[in-house]
């Protein structure tokens, strides 16, 4: 009887918590909404429009995916895929010194256009033949493990390596023994990655709809690569145990693309170095992480020299972040284009002028952090003269070393 009873009451208790958790979602809701307030201030006396990853938010209360929310979007990114975000992203736009308040519980569906995109395609169906892919078609894949057999001009990858876009430009790298970043400049504000090299391997060196390939890399690094420095010469990829690449985002605020080169030999040192590259929406800039298991002493990075352009740099000091441009009819379509790299000051060790390169030599260290952007004339509200150009990278720069502040309430 005893035991009856303490199952009876044991019983009542736990039926009338759960018509108390359920009948009290009114308080419950209130709580939620409460955690879920966001005030994100900027600082600066600058328009901006930035994205921003909220650490300190309770994700399991998210279903992943995009939705809008009041003043902003907000992303919700399941990379494991077992049904609860792991990362949560907000886009928001500021005037300056603007304070927002956003509700991130109060959502609607998110009914606009995709804002970036990250790619890798290469071909099935088809035979290596020595070093060259003859016959089959191309197929879009979340990673891929580099054949021995490729190399440049191997007609294998897509456009010869991964692509990555925002609304406002595309860039692609050779994921071969050169490694130089290239820019795709676009007339359009809409995603292209997907159309480019279909029609043919090298189409888009010609004028399109879209735009086209407006950089010629040659022996450079392009823009933002990775090389070795030695006198001033740059060692790139020839000698690699092994290259993977995966994309790690595709789609939504954020897409990005991770590259891991197992035992890089420079022929001076030995280190295997992955390579994070991820571009925002609305943004022209590539944010290039680079990670050493073995940190290497003469690391760098660069633009392409030419001719045709001016060598523009900003007035630092000794920490922030600083840049280093070049501007001018440098562009394939023989109009303006804006090169540049954002890096900290504290991170260099000194600047060269190499053979084909303005480089950046980075202190030893097992991670490095920098960015690179081009703009174009022909850009949709593009930056069309260099006055405009150093506007946008002094801009650019004050809201790196300035970030926008972030508080829950």
């Amino acid at each position: 009887m005893v035991n009856f009873i303490r199952t009876k009451y044991f019983f009542l208790i736990v039926v009338g918590s759960m018509l108390l958790f359920s009948c009290g979602s009114e308080t419950s809701d209130n709580q939620e909404e409460k955690s879920l307030v966001v005030k994100i201030k900027n600082p600066t006396r600058l328009d901006r429009t930035e994205i921003v990853e909220l650490t300190d938010v309770d994700k399991s209360q998210f279903t992943p995916g995009i939705r809008q929310v009041e003043n902003g979007i907000i992303e919700a990114v399941d990379n494991d895929n077992d049904g609860t975000p792991d990362k949560l992203f907000l886009k928001v736009s500021l005037a300056p010194q603007e304070t927002k308040t956003i509700n991130l519980s109060d959502t609607e569906n998110y009914e606009g256009q995709e804002m970036t995109q990250a790619e890798i395609s290469h071909k099935v169906g088809g035979e290596w033949k020595d070093r060259e892919y003859e016959g089959g078609v191309f197929k879009n894949v979340s990673q891929i493990s580099v054949p021995d057999e490729h190399t440049d001009h191997s007609w294998f990858i897509r456009y010869e390596g991964p692509g990555l876009e925002s609304e406002k430009v595309g860039y692609r790298f050779y994921l071969d023994w050169r490694n130089a970043v290239d820019i795709f400049g676009k007339k359009v504000d809409t995603l292209v990655l997907q159309e480019i090299g279909q029609d043919g391997f090298d189409s888009y060196h010609e004028p399109a709809d879209w735009g086209m390939d407006i950089l010629k890399a040659g022996k450079s690094l392009g823009i933002g690569s990775i090389g070795y420095l030695i006198g001033d010469s740059v060692v790139h990829f020839q000698q690699t145990d092994s290259v993977t690449c995966e994309i790690s985002k595709n789609k939504g605020l954020v897409s990005s693309i991770s590259t891991t080169y197992y035992g890089w030999d420079t022929g001076e040192e030995k280190t295997t170095v992955n390579s994070l590259m991820s571009i925002n929406s609305d943004s022209r800039a590539v944010d290039h992480t680079l990670t050493f298991d073995t940190p290497l002493q003469s690391f760098c990075t660069g633009i392409v020299k030419n001719e045709a352009a001016e060598k523009i740099e900003s007035l630092v000091g000794s920490n922030g972040w600083a840049y280093i441009a070049t501007y001018g009819k440098q562009s394939l379509a023989d109009d303006n284009l804006g090169l540049a790299i954002i890096y900290n000051t504290a991170d260099v060790n000194q600047m060269v002028d190499g053979n084909y390169d303005h480089l950046i030599e980075f202190k030893p260290s097992e991670k490095v952090k920098y960015y690179f952007l081009g703009a174009w004339e022909q850009e949709s509200e593009g930056i069309k003269n260099k006055d405009q150009f150093i506007k946008y990278l002094d801009e650019k720069v004050k809201m790196l070393n300035n970030p926008v502040v972030v508080t829950m309430e």
